[in-house]
Order: C-alpha cells, then structure tokens, then sequence
C-alpha cells in the first residue's frame, strides 16, 4: 500500500508535481489553488504511460485540502483507487 511517507512531505508540494506508481497504478499529485484555498489534486490512471500521454478519459482525479489531514485522505483515496479498479492496472 503507499503510505504518507511514500509522497514525499508537504514543503515539496509547495513547488513541485510528484509522480509515482504502485503496483501498475500510476499517479500524480499536485498542489493547486481553488477558490482561494490550496489542494491536493490528485491523478491516478493504468501504467505503464506518463500522465501526458494518457488519454483523459482513462484518468480518475480527486481533490483534498492541502493539510497533513488531506494528505492522508490523499493516499487513504489511492489505496481505495487501487483496490477498486484492481483489473484496470497492469499488474507488475
């Protein structure tokens, strides 16, 4: 399972994108700024391509408050993503 530790600390977040993969299942994750306040926003979408050269409407996005609680909403999201949709990612 990806945990906290996986995606790196808030402060990183701050100027930078993180992607990763887990298990077939890749992700993206982002911090943006919506009606005033900043979110995680989150990408998840079947391996083995980068985000860019994947079709949209193969990608799944969710957005959470950009705090150390959003955060684990974020990879408490992932986790479910990933056993939900178990036959959509190359497992490898």
């Amino acid at each position: 399972m990806i945990t906290t530790e996986d995606i790196l600390n808030m402060n990183f977040y701050k100027k930078e994108k993180f992607t990763g993969s887990f298990r077939g299942m890749r992700y993206l994750i982002r911090k943006e700024r919506r009606d005033d306040t900043d979110v995680f926003l989150v990408s998840v979408w079947p391996g083995p391509y980068s985000s860019g050269a994947t079709e949209e409407s193969a990608k799944i996005h969710a957005a959470f408050p950009f705090t150390p609680e959003g955060k684990q909403q974020a990879v408490d999201w992932m986790n479910e993503q990933w056993q939900s949709h178990r036959e959509e990612w190359n497992l490898k």
